[in-house]
């Protein structure tokens, strides 16, 4: 292995390390967490073994296998903004519908505080 090949082994186990940290403190949920872990297996297999992104470049038509390796980073990048899109959404939805509870709940309680 070339010494590139162990300086991105390095950086994907301590990424690893980081994430699972994150979650065993409670900073970050494994809901979200299965994603970086997904991720970070990826970063570790193309350190090992080059030649799979060479071959994923070929396949592409790509002839220069680190622009591969930027493209694949790019749609990781999009995937995960989807997601947290979708995260962001959905947490938006329930404000509003707590906030409209809130405010009838309010109005209840107005009306049965006045005699």
């Amino acid at each position: 292995m070339s010494q590139i090949q162990w300086v991105s082994l390095a950086g994907s186990l301590i990424f690893l390390l980081i994430v699972l940290n994150a979650v065993r403190k409670q900073k970050l949920r494994e809901a979200y967490s299965l994603l970086w872990i997904i991720i970070t297996i990826g970063m570790i297999v193309v350190s090992i073994r080059m030649n799979l992104l060479r071959l994923l470049s070929d396949l592409l038509g790509i002839v220069y296998p680190p622009a591969t390796l930027f493209l694949i980073l790019c749609v990781g990048i999009c995937l995960l903004l989807f997601q947290y899109s979708i995260v962001i959404s959905i947490h938006n939805e329930k404000i509003t519908r707590l906030t409209q509870e809130i405010a009838l709940l309010r109005e209840k309680l107005e009306r049965k505080e006045k005699p």
